[in-house]
């Protein structure tokens, strides 16, 4: 009887999701990547650094902020749920050890039948816990989506003020000097939001 492994919490599953997301959006920009090499030799390129817009702007610091209260409410709720089943059995293998021997273990029914309690309680437990993980990615994404999106409107516009042919993200720049514009995106992205709805989204339970 063993609870196995402990899995990292939904607060850590949601941190380590915040900050992977972070970089798919940036890498999401850089679409102008494929058109590498001569091609770029009479372009005008812009570069922006979208992590860091995520990160320093007010609207990207308020989802950050939102996201990390559900993912700690998140990990206070599932942690109230697992800490009776590693309590429970701790009880049953210390029970399960005083017995002495397999057949005695085997002869106690009611001991039997508290640790097959146990382990339809500890499938249960992974099932919500994996429906948690989900939820909280759901609610990251759609927050991220909403700020994405006026963020590439953002550059789409400072592009065509600039008569740019490509915008890249700036960490794919490995030679050159092109115009970086994260601090002009950063500026009209705090003008124009300072938040958007950050969620906790909540998925139908089967059964």
């Amino acid at each position: 009887m063993t609870t196995g492994s402990r899995s990292s919490s939904p607060h850590e599953q949601g941190s380590n999701m915040f900050l992977r997301n972070l970089t798919k959006i940036a890498a999401g920009f850089a679409i102008a990547a494929a058109f590498a090499g001569a091609s770029f030799a009479q372009s005008t390129i812009l570069v922006v650094d979208t992590q860091k817009v995520l990160k320093d702007s007010i609207v990207g610091q308020h989802v950050t902020r939102q996201l990390e209260t559900i993912y700690t409410s998140a990990s206070s709720e599932m942690q109230a749920k697992r800490s009776p089943l590693e309590t429970k059995a701790k009880s049953l293998q210390a029970q399960a050890k005083a017995k002495g021997s397999s057949e005695a273990l085997r002869a106690d029914t009611a001991l039997l039948s508290q640790a097959k309690s146990l382990q339809a309680d500890q499938q249960k437990y992974q099932i919500e816990e994996y429906y948690t993980t989900q939820e909280l990615k759901i609610t990251e994404a759609k927050a991220l989506g909403l700020v994405s999106k006026r963020l590439q409107t953002i550059i789409d516009q400072i592009a065509k003020e600039r008569n740019a042919d490509v915008v890249l993200e700036k960490s794919l720049v490995i030679y050159g000097g092109p115009a970086d514009v994260t601090d002009i995106v950063i500026s009209r992205l705090n003008s124009q939001v300072t938040s958007v709805p950050v969620t906790r989204e909540r998925l139908p339970r089967k059964g």
